[in-house]
């Protein structure tokens, strides 16, 4: 199981960077803002249909990003040694009835 958790966790790093270089090079309503971090670059090497291009790959590798992170949360939950937080609590002793009567 921690091979796997590894293994999510390299993809999930990968697919976080990816989707940061995408959104940055998407063109925005201000355009101005959005050429200084190449979003005029990607026009120039997708083409015209760049942004549609690239708004489907954003939405891809967003629910990718989402389905690696709940991948990876199930995982986690599935390792821990105590499922409950109740069963950590120490379980209190009950006094005999004989000893509360002489209080």
């Amino acid at each position: 199981m921690e091979i796997l958790y590894t293994v999510l966790s390299i993809l999930l790093f990968i697919v976080a960077v990816l989707l940061i270089i995408i959104i940055l090079m998407q063109k925005t309503k201000g355009a101005e803002i959005g050429a200084i971090f190449g979003s005029g670059a990607a026009a120039a090497v997708l083409g015209a249909g760049a942004s549609n291009i690239l708004t489907k790959i954003t939405y891809w590798l967003g629910g990718i990003f989402l389905f690696i992170v709940f991948a990876l949360s199930f995982i986690h939950h599935k390792t821990l040694k105590a499922p409950t937080v109740i069963q950590d609590i120490p379980a209190q002793t009950e006094k005999a009835p004989a000893e509360q009567n002489n209080k």
